[in-house]
């Protein structure tokens, strides 16, 4: 009998009740007379109180309905345990991953506009565009701005600029005609130099001579005139007054000659010394204001110079930014470089990508950002992203089969060409503890109908196995990390320990434990469990927990023992017929699968 049998039962029996009661109870429904109200009412009262308990009684009644029927289906289930003969087979070791179809070779359209850009046009997701075709206008106004204040710049700089060179001329001419006229006085000083050197001194040093040689001489005559007016006095030829007369010219051409001798030696000692260092220095002097006045002119010219080439700079800057903020403008017209259809970049972040960061018309975008790829789809691949735990079946070169949502009955092949170094962080705020590594796998041909971003499911061909002992993967129990099937010969099951070699969806090979020809149970109950003996370790750590047999179980997914049992691992991608990829007829299995003993958990081996 089953829970619905129950329940109808239930009911039927409730209303049958209520209606016997109704009756026994004598309520009518039509008005009663004024004497019968009390004996109504308290009826009415008895009879509430039937259906209470009924109430309370008809759901236990259910409960207990249901499970004896469970009892019953578990009874009749465990009666008609299916058997499996162990014998040699082939199957395939595939992980099944889902993914997406993706471009190999895609162009990105990125954003090279400095700064911050809105988008005020853009062409529809999914156009095909030829190359040169208008792709994303961003807006320039305030790069146009900046253009104008950067052309009043420029034309102030290049005034500056012109300004400067018109001084360094200018500078250059004026230290030209300061070092001509030093040059000058060096001249001038030299030549005065040497005509005293040569001339003035020289004359000087004559006439000094010239003087004293006459001065010499005329003492000679006034000597001669004054011996003579001696005599001619002694004699009384000549008044005393000419004899007086005589000697004081005599006298005097002795002052004179003194007078001579003197004015040479000054001459000599004092002023032909005085003077010539005086030229000496006059030379010097004019030397070293030639030297001064050089690096005068040397230090404005580089002053000059140095304003020139500053100017220089910062035109040449001016005119770099403008030039850029002009490409800038320029880059706000975005063309398609190659034609292809038009694909928004989502930026990996799918549904949980906010609007601020979709691209559409309004939208702001960044410097270096993607906005838009045009994939080539000539050439496809499928990304998928594959849990840490079965990256160490990935290896590069292995062979994949690809169906696609949206292309029922058809299949495409593939190759692993690329698996992530590293795991993919894209989703790690949303469950840190899941690391997957992204792997490609590269379509051997390509189709129209494949377009990117289109949902794909992938089986990789991990490995093939041939003619191998083989059990359903249902059949086997994992307990304290030992696996067991259990044998039945006929007349008794017993749990057998196995070692197993690979496992697929399907099946497991079967290295060591087993024989060809031997009946194992697809199904087992808890009393097949209980035949397994604990591990000494799980004995000590019940005894140390305070458990023993039949004490609460362990939280949910595990038994008191670690018990698991094995069954095709949790699949990813959407719910398909399996593909075995031996083709015998040994679909029997999953049909003993499915009535097995409930409660079990099923994991992967």
């Amino acid at each position: 009998m089953t829970s619905a049998s129950a329940l109808r039962l239930g009911n039927h029996t409730m209303s049958t009740t209520l209606s016997s009661s109704a009756a026994a109870s004598g309520v009518i429904t039509h008005p009663a007379p004024d004497g019968m109200t009390r004996r109504i009412n308290t009826s009415n009262r008895r009879s509430s109180l039937r259906l209470v308990a009924l109430s309370l009684v008809v759901p236990v009644l259910a409960i207990v309905l249901w499970n004896v029927a469970n009892w019953s289906r578990d009874a009749v289930a465990v009666g008609r345990v299916d058997k499996f003969v162990v014998g040699p087979r082939d199957f395939s070791v595939v992980l099944k991953e889902k993914g997406e179809l993706k471009a190999a070779k895609s162009t990105e359209i990125v954003s090279e506009v400095e700064g911050r850009a809105t988008i005020i046009t853009l062409v529809p997701e999914g156009s095909f565009v030829q190359q040169g075709d208008l792709l994303v206008e961003l807006a320039s106004n305030e790069i146009e701005d900046r253009i104008r204040q950067e052309e009043l710049k420029e034309a102030n700089a290049i005034t500056a600029f012109e300004a400067s060179k018109t001084e360094l001329d200018i500078q250059r001419d004026q230290n030209a005609s300061d070092i001509r006229k030093a040059e000058l006085q060096i001249e001038l000083a030299r030549l005065e130099f040497d005509k005293y050197q040569k001339g003035d001194w020289v004359q000087q040093l004559k006439d000094s001579g010239i003087a004293i040689d006459q001065a010499q001489i005329n003492l000679e005559r006034r000597t001669e005139d004054f011996e003579a007016s001696k005599k001619l006095l002694e004699r009384d030829f000549i008044t005393r007054t000419e004899y007086k007369e005589d000697e004081f010219n005599h006298q005097k051409a002795v002052w004179e000659l003194e007078k001579a001798t003197k004015a040479k030696e000054v001459l000599e000692q004092y002023t032909h010394v005085a003077a010539q260092r005086q030229r000496e220095s006059d030379l010097q002097e004019a030397i070293k204001e030639a030297e001064r006045v050089r690096k005068n002119a040397d230090a404005e010219e580089a002053k000059k110079v140095g304003a020139l080439e500053g100017r220089t700079k910062e035109l040449a800057l001016t005119q770099d930014q403008l030039a850029k903020l002009r490409r800038q403008k320029d880059k706000c017209v975005i063309k398609a470089p190659t034609q292809g259809f038009v694909v928004y970049y989502a930026g990996g972040g799918g549904r949980w990508m906010s609007d601020d960061n979709q691209i559409r018309e309004g939208a702001t975008v960044f410097e270096r950002q993607v906005m838009l790829t045009l994939p080539d789809t000539s050439e496809m691949t499928v990304l998928v992203r594959v849990h840490e735990a079965k990256t160490d079946k990935l290896q590069l070169g292995q062979r994949a089969t690809v169906t696609v949502e949206g292309l029922p009955g058809r299949t495409f092949a593939g190759e692993v060409t690329k698996i992530a170094v590293v795991a993919d962080s894209q989703n790690r705020w949303l469950n840190p503890d899941l690391k997957e590594y992204e792997t490609e796998i590269r379509l051997d041909e390509g189709d129209p109908a494949l377009k990117p971003g289109v949902t794909a499911y992938a089986e990789i061909l991990v490995q093939t196995v041939e003619d191998k002992l083989a059990v359903p993967v249902q059949a086997v129990y994992t307990k304290t990390g030992q696996r067991y099937v259990f044998q039945d010969n006929g007349s008794q099951i017993k749990p057998m320990p196995i070692q197993l070699g690979a496992v697929g969806a399907e099946w497991a090979e079967v290295a060591n434990g087993l024989s060809g020809g031997e009946s194992i149970l697809l199904a087992f109950g808890d009393d097949h469990k209980r035949m397994i003996p604990d591990a000494p370790s799980d004995r000590r750590g019940m005894m140390m927990n305070g458990r023993g047999p039949g004490t609460a179980a362990p939280p949910a997914g595990e038994t008191r023992t670690g018990e698991r049992r094995m069954g095709p691992p949790a699949q990813t991608q959407r719910p398909k017929p399996s593909e075995s990829a031996d083709r015998s007829p040994a679909r029997k299995p999953d049909r003993g699968a499915a009535q097995g003993s409930r409660g079990t958990r099923s994991t992967s081996p």
